[in-house]
């Protein structure tokens, strides 16, 4: 067995062990997570592969590619949090060994296991691929694309034949689009195009290179978009493209955020690889040359694309400029790999901004479980008594005990002292920072994420898993969104079958569910002999018309559940 092959061996197992364990250890969270996975459920259950569908209706946000996957390993391990978070999982063992193989075939060994460090070592990627979002696979898919791409160029100039590579980039392009839409071209073009315009003449692919590259491109599509339109003609596609442009043209007012929003989130979030790549953001090192100093220019241009056109579009999430962390951590490991080697001296002022990123995110962490104890909430009332939702969203149960801030207590004095050591030239790379922030992520989703999910829908969603229970009862969620209605309520294609869905596209033509809003309306305004729930959360304004027809049942923490009053049944 060759060493690389043990080296890769190695990295596997380590991946595993930092990304499989405690994935269904808590419910998805609403709304990302359980949307995909709903979508995966209901693709099981009604047998359609073809179309993504959120209640049993038509859903064209998305493209099928990653709840294939998902339904996929819910078919083999059940439908649970597992399953659906299964895919980012395996994606990010594939990853970490990909920069590995590309850090150590262009620059050299250390810098490979560098490159991995630094993104499994940043706050957000530690935790990225063990989410259930569609993200994780879709940059590995668009990056694999991109390094074919800059592969191809590699070959062009050895006057050699880049047939395959180009086919490889068409390829991993369309797998990109079938995982989140046009977006992946939008990127991918766009990064060849400055390439192109910057690179000099082993840029440009010839025709006939561009022709490969766009005909697997097509193909790839149609394992998904031919066989969609052969089915059901062209409507599908038509929503889902008319709704990428609703995206990019920022009409979902709460997605809007200002310009410089994914700064911010890259700021903070990829820390402190973000800091690590700040000497080379806007130029190579000296000290690359050749193929390395290629492969520098497309990590750089992937960067600044990425957050110009997502800064740019008013639609904006945290996970929208997620693949800008590949080349910070690329940028980053070369930063660690170039001050373990003593190639260049790593500026002691970035000790300022690795203080500015971390520290804040340290101490919150620290203090946060403690206010949240039961004997210390009366410290944060004052805060947030503006807020009826969000005082009852924090201060319900008895969920913190206080101790759970103690490592990232133990986290903050260490960056402390490391800021303070590198600061005074004592510790001259931060090959031990990145080390720490990766346990420290492994903290927050271990002793964290589950109670902060549990502070945060664990009540309702025990509420609408025993409503469910209930033989005939109907559960609804009314005046908010929520896909856990769903996906932990385990409905039926035929909950959503009945009168209504006659005029349902008439009266909610709007609605990108009409039949499943329509439902809602039904059960409200109709006698039904079935017992109704309804949740609202706490701060629903309760009109005249709503108290004679439900009543409230009980709560469930910022949460109502109301019964509806049966008309034949009066109440004394």
């Amino acid at each position: 067995m060759s060493r690389k092959t043990v080296i890769h061996l190695f990295i596997t197992l380590g991946v595993v062990l930092l990304y499989v364990p405690f994935l269904g250890s808590f419910h998805l969270f609403d709304w990302d997570e359980i949307n995909f996975a709903e979508a995966a459920r209901e693709m099981l259950i009604s047998g359609d592969w073809s179309r993504v569908q959120i209640a049993f209706e038509p859903f064209w946000e998305k493209p099928p590619l990653f709840i294939w996957l998902q339904a996929l390993f819910m078919k083999i391990f059940g439908i649970n949090e597992f399953a659906a978070r299964l895919p980012n999982a395996i994606a990010g063992i594939a990853s970490l060994n990909i920069f590995y193989h590309i850090g150590k075939k262009h620059v050299g060994h250390f810098f490979g296991l560098f490159f991995i460090l630094a993104y499994a070592g940043s706050l957000a990627p530690a935790l990225y691929f063990k989410t259930g979002i569609i993200d994780p696979v879709f940059n590995l898919f668009i990056f694999l694309s991109i390094y074919q791409w800059f592969l191809a160029e590699l070959e062009l100039g050895r006057q050699n034949n880049a047939r395959i590579h180009y086919l490889l980039s068409g390829l991993f392009a369309g797998l990109a689009f079938l995982t989140k839409g046009p977006v992946a071209l939008l990127v991918a073009c766009t990064v060849a195009l400055i390439r192109l315009f910057s690179g000099g003449k082993n840029a440009w692919p010839g025709w006939a290179n561009i022709g490969i590259a766009f005909t697997t491109l097509m193909l790839t599509l149609g394992i998904w978009l031919g066989f969609e339109t052969y089915r059901h003609g062209t409507w599908f596609l038509t929503e889902f493209l008319q709704y990428q442009v609703v995206l990019v043209q920022g009409q979902i007012e709460w997605h809007n955020q200002p310009w410089y929003y994914h700064f911010l989130v890259l700021f903070f979030l990829c820390a402190p690889a973000s800091v690590m790549a700040l000497p080379h953001l806007f130029k190579n090192p000296e000290s690359s040359t050749g193929n390395e100093s290629i492969l520098f220019s497309y990590m750089r241009s992937l960067f600044w694309t990425v957050l110009i056109i997502f800064s740019i579009v008013t639609t904006k999430i945290i996970h929208y400029s997620s693949l800008c962390w590949i080349p910070l951590a690329f940028m980053a490991g070369y930063t660690l790999h170039a001050g373990y080697t003593k190639r260049m001296v790593v500026s002691r002022w970035l000790s300022l901004p690795v203080f500015l990123s971390l520290v804040p995110l340290a101490a919150f962490f620290t203090i946060a479980p403690y206010l949240l104890t039961v004997e210390n909430r009366d410290i944060l009332t004052p805060l947030l008594n503006k807020d009826f939702f969000t005082t009852r969203l924090l201060l319900s149960g008895n969920i913190w005990g206080g101790w759970e801030g103690i490592p990232a207590l133990i986290f903050l004095c260490f960056v402390l002292i490391w800021i303070f050591q590198f600061a005074m030239g004592i510790v001259r790379h931060a090959i031990p920072l990145f080390w720490a922030v990766l346990l420290f992520g492994q903290y927050l989703y271990i002793f964290i994420l589950p109670k902060a999910e549990k502070q945060l829908q664990g009540e309702v969603i025990s509420a609408i898993q025993h409503e469910t229970l209930q033989d005939q009862n109907i559960v609804e969620a009314w005046d908010y969104k929520t896909f856990a209605i769903l996906f932990y309520g385990n409905a039926q294609p035929n909950q959503f079958k009945g009168k209504w869905s006659e005029t349902a596209k008439k009266e909610f033509p709007a609605e990108s569910a009409p039949n499943y809003t329509a439902r809602k309306h039904w059960i409200t305004e109709n006698h039904i002999s079935n017992p109704v729930r309804l949740i609202t959360r706490c701060d629903y304004k309760v009109d005249t018309l709503f108290q004679k027809k439900f009543r409230k049942k009980t709560d469930a923490g910022a949460y109502y559940i109301w019964e509806k009053i049966n008309p034949l049944k009066p109440i004394y």
